[in-house]
């Protein structure tokens, strides 16, 4: 633990410890590895009553020799065929198959039929005393427990969708064919897309505003406070975690920056059901530029054209009061902000320059930005370095600055400068 850290607890120690809330964590959330990491469940024909070892992707060699093990399994209908599969989790288990847990299911791949997985939660390789199978309806998801824990880990299965991806569903059958040694490869057509559903939130409403502070099973092994392995995160709302803030739990205890405000995590309960924090405004921010700090110097590339750029100094607009959005057009936050982004480009005396950062459009598109919108907006383009200096945890974000290019506000959204603009003409009206 840093000296810094130390003492930003040290400042909340007293009168400020009364302020201690309890959020319950009542929903699962997603974070970047649900929505961009691909991963896909192997399904192996289940013929008799024996199944094979995990088949480890990464580490399996061509000659591996595959190992059977004898199963008790269900009641299965004989007019599908039989599968079984493994899901990985960090929950202990013998050598045969450590840290997996067995799926058995019936009708892998005919996606007109319901398809039915029984999942053998307590490892015993009885798969008769788990209690009733999970279904997979015809072109639908279905999330299931791996293990017995009231919220433990969980993932989410469909058909693995072979029309959207070909490319990697023609990659991964040729290289399980060639590792599955004595298993019989169902196809990757009859295997399922895995997602893991190992985020647990809650919501927290304090007047006006709303967060929603998570925790990551990291290790999937259906517990949330493993040290130095399980993560937390912070976002406006459960819709989406960015994994760029998050932060490691160490000793059940965990520090966030979010809004101009620091966040104290004092406990996390291990079974997932709550966790224990405070929220201090007048601390100062390690992770987010201080209100009052200058904003530090840095050169961005302004597009003139279609492939020209120009390098331009951002203390160009000193002397003037600076809204700095740093963004990307298919951010949901972005398509919300753009209305009254606008609007603040076309106050034409409302003293203050709009300059926006992007990360990925055309030279073209940024350069006929504000005549397409017909309002004053300057354009850049962003970088690591940049984002690195400005201390950017979440794409976007709208950073205000006074005349002297220190900062008024280092999280603020265009609807909020508006409303922050119209303060002020109404203070100079009186």
């Amino acid at each position: 633990m840093n000296k810094q850290f130390i003492w930003l607890m040290g400042l909340a120690i007293g009168p400020l410890s009364a302020q201690n809330i309890q959020l319950a964590l009542t929903d699962r959330g997603t974070d970047a590895e649900f929505t961009k990491t691909m991963m896909v469940s192997n399904v192996f024909e289940f013929r008799g009553d024996s199944i094979a070892n995990p088949l480890d992707f990464a580490s399996a060699k061509v000659n591996d020799a595959t190992v059977w093990k004898k199963v008790k399994s269900p009641v299965m209908s004989h007019h599908f065929r039989k599968g079984f599969t493994w899901v990985f989790s960090a929950i202990k288990s013998d050598d045969f198959a450590a840290n997996h847990t067995l799926l058995l299911i019936e009708n892998p791949g005919w996606i007109a039929y319901n398809t039915l997985i029984w999942t053998d939660r307590n490892h015993n390789y009885d798969l008769t005393d788990d209690g009733s199978p999970d279904t997979i309806k015809p072109h639908k998801t279905t999330t299931i427990a791996v293990d017995n824990k009231p919220n433990g880990f969980r993932v989410m299965l469909e058909h693995f969708p072979v029309n959207q991806f070909k490319q990697f569903a023609t990659m991964n059958d040729k290289a399980i064919y060639q590792l599955q040694g004595s298993r019989l490869f169902s196809g990757t057509e009859n295997s399922f897309r895995i997602r893991r559903m190992n985020v647990l939130f809650g919501t927290c409403c304090e007047g006006k505003e709303k967060f929603a502070i998570c925790v990551k099973d990291a290790n999937c092994n259906g517990t949330y406070a493993d040290n130095g392995v399980d993560e937390v995160m912070i976002a406006d709302d459960g819709n989406s975690f960015q994994n760029i803030q998050s932060c490691a739990v160490k000793n059940g205890k965990a520090y966030l920056e979010w809004h101009n405000s620091a966040f104290y995590i004092e406990f996390i309960n291990p079974e997932g059901y709550f966790i224990k924090f405070r929220r201090l405004t007048g601390a100062k921010l390690k992770f987010i530029l201080n209100k009052g700090q200058k904003l530090p110097r840095f050169r961005y590339a302004e597009p003139t054209g279609k492939e020209k750029t120009k390098n331009r100094k951002i203390r160009r607009f000193k002397g003037e009061k600076l809204y700095l959005y740093v963004w990307h057009d298919q951010a949901t936050d972005y398509i919300k902000d753009s209305a009254a982004l606008h609007a603040i480009g076309r106050m034409k005396n409302a003293g203050i320059k709009v300059v926006m950062l992007n990360y990925g459009a055309s030279g073209q598109y940024l350069h006929r930005y504000s005549g397409r919108h017909e309002s004053l907006i300057y354009q850049g383009y962003s970088s690591n370095k940049i984002n690195k200096k400005l201390k950017i945890r979440k794409i976007p974000t709208g950073i205000l600055l006074n005349k002297k290019q220190r900062i008024l506000n280092s999280s603020i959204s265009p609807s909020e400068v508006i409303v922050y603009l119209n303060d002020k003409v109404n203070k100079m009206a009186e």
